[in-house]
């Protein structure tokens, strides 16, 4: 049974609607049972997944949400705001995945529904992509209507992941201007401004939005050391060089699931760590490392950073370094 609920969803790129079970001779009761037997997931209603689709990454399982509300809605409906972000940069922290964010082309009055919001105003055809046969804002307009519904944070994280993408800083400055207006101006106007395209992870572009709000000053980013000899002691993720100081976002890709060792052995990367700190502090030099948790107290984690700051400004201002962008 598992293989047939498989076959019915490829046929429509992931996920199944009630009507495809009804012509096949699967009656209402032989749906319920068959999620009570998490044979399939409950999308919305009258829509369905497989079971695989539990394994999927959220923001995968948004992209399959948000296509199959497409595909049920008219035409000239297309995907926008954090719906379209999540598809085209991959990133989802700050947002809600449960609800899937539409516009209608040539504007309509705003509403909800279950599980979809339906957003108003003029969409020019230029503002319009087609991502695997769906229509959806353009990246550089996703992020902006991300901000102004989720906030700066949010909105950062999405500005510096489509500019690492390959939108231009002009492109989102010209369509901050052209915004007037809109709600939420103020926070796009922010993470406009702070976006960074050197971030290369969400802990990072966290990190910025931590450091902007925090009053310290805006680090130089992934910037390498070398020894005497010319080695590399290796690359570190923010370096305040007017304090001697560097700073390093610990999260999952270095000591997760992406750590270089394929998980197999994380003993080894905390051990290539500490030496790679040891050789950068023989520079003279001090090191500030986080977690995603510190991120949720930013106050103390930037009072913490600011007094090892002017800790290592104190201990190593007069020591040459070698520094390679």
């Amino acid at each position: 049974m598992e293989d047939f609920f498989e076959t019915v969803a490829g046929h429509r790129g992931g996920y199944i609607l009630r009507p495809d079970l009804l012509d096949l001779g699967v009656d209402d009761r032989q749906i319920r049972d068959a999620i009570r037997q998490k044979l399939i997931v409950r999308l919305r209603p009258g829509t369905y997944a497989p079971r695989g689709h539990r394994d999927l990454k959220p923001e995968d399982q948004h992209r399959l949400l948000a296509f199959a509300v497409q595909d049920k809605l008219p035409s000239g409906i297309v995907l926008s705001h954090q719906t379209a972000a999540v598809i085209h940069t991959g990133v989802s922290h700050g947002l809600d995945l449960g609800t899937v964010h539409v516009t209608r082309r040539g504007g309509m009055t705003a509403r909800n529904e279950a599980k979809v919001v339906h957003h108003g105003g003029v969409l020019p055809d230029e503002d319009i992509v087609e991502v695997d046969g769906h229509l959806m804002v353009v990246p550089a307009r996703a992020a902006l209507e991300t901000a102004a519904v989720a906030g700066t944070e949010a909105g950062l994280v999405q500005t510096s992941f489509v500019l690492r993408n390959g939108v231009s800083a002009d492109e989102l400055h010209e369509r901050l201007g052209r915004m007037g207006r809109w709600p939420g101006a103020t926070k796009v106007r922010l993470s406009v401004l702070w976006a960074s395209p050197e971030c290369e992870s969400v802990g990072e572009a966290r990190s910025l939005y931590m450091f902007r709000m925090g009053g310290l000053p805006v680090p130089r980013f992934q910037v390498e050391y070398f020894d005497a000899d010319g080695c590399s002691l290796g690359r570190v993720d923010f370096a305040w060089e007017d304090y001697w100081h560097l700073g390093e976002f610990d999260g999952l890709s270095k000591y997760g699931r992406l750590n270089p060792y394929s998980g197999a052995d994380l003993g080894q990367v905390v051990v290539d760590e500490k030496r790679r700190e040891d050789g950068l502090r023989r520079l003279g030099l001090g090191m500030s490392r986080w977690v995603w948790a510190d991120l949720h107290s930013p106050v103390a984690t930037c009072r913490r950073i600011r007094a090892a700051m002017e800790q290592s400004r104190r201990l190593y201002g007069n020591v040459p370094r070698t520094v390679l962008v």
